[in-house]
């Protein structure tokens, strides 16, 4: 179905816009609940002494409200959706949305006038006024709306036009779609967008290979200039941020960290998602130095108040750092943002911190008592009152269960008008110099609005001298740094700021200034993608002494803040430039364990080691930062064989260097070589090695091995079989005779099967023999295998025929337990495609129920077990050691298990059919970050997994049981499976006893004991 009439067509002009009635919304949860009273829900709320709060709108006036933005004329637009639908649905297409605008002519915070701008849309997730219009963010598309009748008292929208495309929600996740528009100071529209919904954005009609890359966090885009930027990549949701007096930018996210400091260039962490720029190495975390929740107990265990102290939960939505004027001081510059399941404001306040910041947990204010309290966004008004909107639902983060489409409301918090706001509301109808003023108000709604009708000004030809020389006195001569950056910010937005006047601004006084200066002098230069350069961009052109002159503030500055925005700016510099600017901020020794430095140095390296390897030696030399000095090595090292001339280089530099350097290195070449078989020796290796600081024999033995050294094989095996070392290194070694493929490893993994501890490794070398000897000398030494190490065997015993019909054998005969096949394992038997061990495995272990027909008879026959009475008198203790026999191996659920799959702790785990049907159907959707990948290698063995990591050389694969690199050479085959790593006969091998306790247990919000042991 069309995302919006006539607007699906990209490319082609709107001749005709569709005007008919809008769709009853529908409520879709079952038995169709509904909210307690606007009124009630107010007096539920509690706040600090000496706010009030309004409802200043709600239901049937206002629904489902999930975004909102205001006008020059103090007017709240507010962004309706219809559309989201529950998880089955994830949109109903029947329906549309609509953007409303709220009044409120008496200033008592309550509307007395709705309008309705625009009903036609779809998937509407965000919306922003500018440019004589409404900017509307519906995935796949932004929109720009144009008035129909810009003088019109009461707006509405005319023909839509699709500025961007490729904001893509996939089919197998509907959560994280791109939302979250506002202008930005530098007068740039941005945007979030999750890290699960991967987006390859342009104008309509851009070929692939020319679109921008778009992998989580934070974009923008400049409507003039028609230039899209992806700013950084990585987190999981984003839904809030904004921008603090000095124009740094702050963002809100869910899961994995709820504050970031919004840096460009920047790969922030992930939790399920593969960044897929192979050279990154590592992530940045988050800028808050604590949770919202207990990360070892998960999110659930905060319900109902058990953990207020906490915070709340992890899920975050709607940011408003307080700059209004009408809060009591005490609030001014801090962060708020909702916590979507604590029903409250967390506070955040923001501290400098090395070269960044970081946020430290205030108060939490503002509890909402109303359990359907679903809080979206914030935003402060023209009177320095924050609007907040409720979604007004029952669902926790998603609305799985059902949509209750006619609730919503809109509340106003503040405190009883003071004469600090500055009050006036409507400044649509100011004159120029009336605006400049408005950049000194103490609520900053009033500089950031006069900002944006002040550049629509300029853009339409007016005359602005008289306010250009007005914020050029205020930026040259006044004593306040944050007037003087708002006037910096319109200034350059109208074109009352050249280069030459920001050249001089490079050595203000100010950090804040000055890091600014170096922002604008640079905004228009491309650039590099989160996968690289930028697509089909020339490189900017900067004159000779500009690069001088970073190069030498990269030196000389004392602000670290001015550092990491040089670092930030390496992505944005010619390829040849860049280790000029570089070098200088490598220097900072002050700098070596900074949160964001060391990886932002690097982050702007990656394109310069692609184009010019050779560079990274010299950089390395001076380099006073560890990490990103390990991190030149790794990637020097990784192209040894079409290029070994850098990493020699590096090498004699290492040898006159202390050990921490000489380790660095080192560590690096391990990274690079993990998973080679072998590597070419460096011509300056032994030269290093006669130099080597003594602690760092065992890293350069495990090296020298790799590079075929037969001195230091000898010492490898000695090591692997001396009963009296250390386990540890022992393992270690055994581990590099078997990557090294040295002679005599199978014998003597044969001859470790019986040492615990040690087998495991052994498994891995013995697992690359085809002879069907050893898979029966496997089964045979089974029961010397701890219980942890036991399902590695089975993993090892499936992948190859000979093997796994042994291993069925043996389970016919008892001497393994039928239950130590999982169902992850039968069906790695199945992808062998041999049908006579098909059915051998169907006599011995049962049928996988792959068909739909059998799935729905398996969800119909687990629902005449799960009763509600059975689920009543479940036992959570015996559930829970149901999940870890099973289901932890793949699934964290209460900061416990593996990181396979999803983590559980925050799914919708108390539903029932939400369970049958991922549970029972697991492939029924699935997230691309969770299908499985089969790979036939050459010497026989099929291997299932997910994959993880990917070089030039490799593929690191996580199975059900360990960590697999793989030699891209060894590989004959890699298929992506439609399929989920959870298999369908999961519950084949438990008892329908067993099977209510883990449902109970899962059901469960709380952690419990696992049963004592008898």
């Amino acid at each position: 179905m069309r995302l919006r009439a006539l607007a699906i067509l990209a490319v082609l002009a709107v001749s005709a816009y569709a005007v008919d009635e809008f769709p009853t919304p529908y409520n879709s949860e079952k038995g169709d609940p509904q909210p307690i009273s606007p009124e009630e829900a107010l007096s539920k709320l509690t706040l600090p002494p000496g706010f009030k709060a309004t409802i200043f709108a709600a239901e049937p006036a206002v629904q489902n409200p999930i975004a909102m933005c205001f006008d020059a004329k103090g007017r709240l637009w507010i962004a309706e959706n219809y559309t989201y639908a529950e998880r089955p649905l994830k949109f109903d297409l029947r329906l549309r949305d609509r953007i409303v605008i709220f009044e409120d002519s008496k200033g008592d915070g309550h509307a007395t006038k709705r309008t309705v701008y625009d009903d036609q849309l779809q998937m509407l997730t965000s919306i922003a006024r500018g440019d004589g219009g409404t900017w509307a963010m519906c995935p796949p598309q932004l929109l720009f709306i144009p008035d129909k009748d810009p003088k019109a008292a009461d707006p509405t929208g005319g023909t839509p036009q699709v500025v961007l495309d490729g904001f893509t929600v996939p089919s197998e996740n509907y959560h994280n779609f791109a939302n979250g528009l506002s202008w930005g100071p530098d007068g740039w529209l941005y945007g979030r967008c999750g890290a699960s919904c991967p987006g390859d954005v342009g104008v309509p009609g851009t070929p692939a290979e020319k679109r921008i890359p778009m992998r989580g966090t934070m974009w923008r885009y400049h409507p003039q200039r028609k230039v899209f930027e992806a700013l950084s990549s990585g987190t999981t949701n984003p839904w809030g941020h904004d921008w603090d007096e000095n124009g740094e930018l702050f963002f809100v996210n869910t899961v994995n960290g709820h504050l970031w400091h919004g840096i460009t260039g920047a790969h922030f962490t992930r939790p399920h998602t593969l960044d897929q720029n192979q050279h990154v190495y590592s992530l940045i975390d988050q800028h808050a130095d604590h949770y919202h929740f207990d990360t070892g107990k998960g999110w659930q265990a905060s319900r109902d108040g058990a953990a207020n102290d906490l915070g709340g939960g992890h899920a975050h939505c709607g940011t408003v750092i307080y700059q209004g004027g009408n809060w009591p001081e005490e609030y001014w510059g801090k962060l708020f943002t909702i916590n979507f399941h604590g029903r409250r404001f967390n506070t955040e306040i923001l501290e400098r911190n090395g070269t960044g910041y970081v946020g430290k947990r205030g108060d939490d204010v503002m509890f909402f008592g109303d359990p359907w309290f679903r809080g979206l966004d914030l935003a402060t008004g023209p009177d320095g009152g924050v609007f907040v909107i409720d979604w007004s639902d029952t669902g926790e983060c998603h609305n799985s269960t059902g949509v209750n489409r006619t609730s919503g409301r809109i509340y106003k918090i503040f405190q009883p008008w003071t004469k600090r706001a500055n009050f006036r509301g409507d400044i649509s109808d100011a004159s120029p110099v009336e605006l400049a003023k408005y950049h000194g108000a103490v609520n900053d709604w009033y500089a950031r609005e006069a900002s944006q009708l002040l550049q629509d000004k300029a853009r339409r030809g007016e005359d602005l001298s008289a306010v250009a020389g007005s914020l050029t006195k205020e930026l040259d001569k006044g004593t306040n740094a944050v007037m003087r950056l708002r006037a910096l910010w319109t200034l350059r937005s109208i074109g009352g700021v050249d280069d030459a006047k920001l050249r001089v601004l490079l050595h203000d006084d100010n950090e804040h200034i000055r890091v600014w200066a170096i922002r604008l002098l640079t905004d228009n230069w491309p650039l590099d993608t989160c996968l690289g350069a930028r697509p089909d961009q020339p490189e900017a052109q900067p004159p000779a002494d500009l690069l001088a002159e970073f190069a030498g503030i990269a030196r000389d500055d004392k602000s670290g803040l001015v550092r990491l925005t040089l670092a930030s700016l390496l992505q944005r510099l010619p390829l040849a430039d860049r280790a000029a600017v570089a070098a200088p901020l490598l220097a900072h020794a002050e700098d070596a364990e900074d949160h964001n430095q060391p990886l932002m140095t690097w982050y702007g390296l990656i394109a310069l080691a692609d184009h010019d390897l050779a560079a990274l030696p010299a950089l390395a030399d001076h380099c006073a930062l560890p990490l990103t000095r390990r991190y030149i090595a790794r990637r020097i090292a990784e192209d040894v064989e079409k290029n070994p001339a850098p990493l020699n280089e590096l090498l004699k530099l290492a040898a006159a260097k202390p050990a921490a350097f000489q380790s660095d290195v080192l560590t690096g070449m391990n990274e690079a070589f993990t998973g080679w078989r072998k590597a070419p020796k460096p011509a300056a290796w032994d030269a290093l090695v006669a130099k080597l600081d003594p602690s760092l024999a065992d890293q350069a033995r495990d090296l020298g091995a790799l590079f075929g050294d037969g001195r230091a094989l000898d010492e490898v095996r000695r090591v692997a079989l001396d009963k009296n070392a250390d386990v540890g290194m022992r393992k270690i070694a055994l581990q590099t005779l078997v990557d090294s493929r040295a002679p005599e490893s199978r014998k003597i993994c044969e001859q470790l099967l019986g040492e615990r501890y040690l087998n495991v490794v052994a498994i891995r070398g013995l697992a690359e023999e085809s002879d069907p000897a050893v898979g029966a000398k496997l089964v045979g030494a089974y029961k010397s295998f701890t219980l942890g190490d036991r399902p590695q065997v089975i993993t090892a015993l499936v992948s190859r025929p000979a093997w796994a019909r042994a291993l069925l054998d043996a389970i016919a005969a008892g001497k393994i337990p039928r239950n130590d096949i999982a169902a992850f394992h039968a069906r790695q038997i199945h992808n062998l495609n041999d049908p006579a061990l098909t059915a051998r495995l169907t006599e011995v272990w049962g049928d996988l129920r792959e068909s739909p027909a059998a799935i729905k008879d398996l969800i119909a026959k687990l629902r005449t077990v799960l009763t509600p009475d059975a689920l009543a008198h479940a036992d959570p203790h015996a559930g829970r050691q149901v999940f870890a026999s099973i289901c932890a191996t793949c699934h964290t659920l209460y900061g416990e298990g593996g990181k396979i799959g999803p983590d559980l702790t925050g799914a919708n785990r108390d539903n029932l059919d939400y369970l049958l049907e991922n549970i029972a159907d697991p492939s029924a959707v699935v997230a691309p970050d969770f299908r499985m990948t089969l790979l036939t290698l050459k010497d026989g063995r099929v291997l299932a997994g997910m994959i993880t990591t990917k070089t030039d050389r490799t593929l690191t694969m996580r199975t059900m049981t360990d960590v697999q690199t793989v030699e891209r050479t060894e590989i004959v085959k890699t298929e992506e499976s439609p399929l989920s790593m959870m298999p369908e006969g999961l519950l084949a091998v438990f008892t329908p006893e067993q099977t209510v306790n883990l449902f109970g247990y899962l059901m469960g919000h709380q952690q419990v004991a696992l049963p004592e042991t008898k």
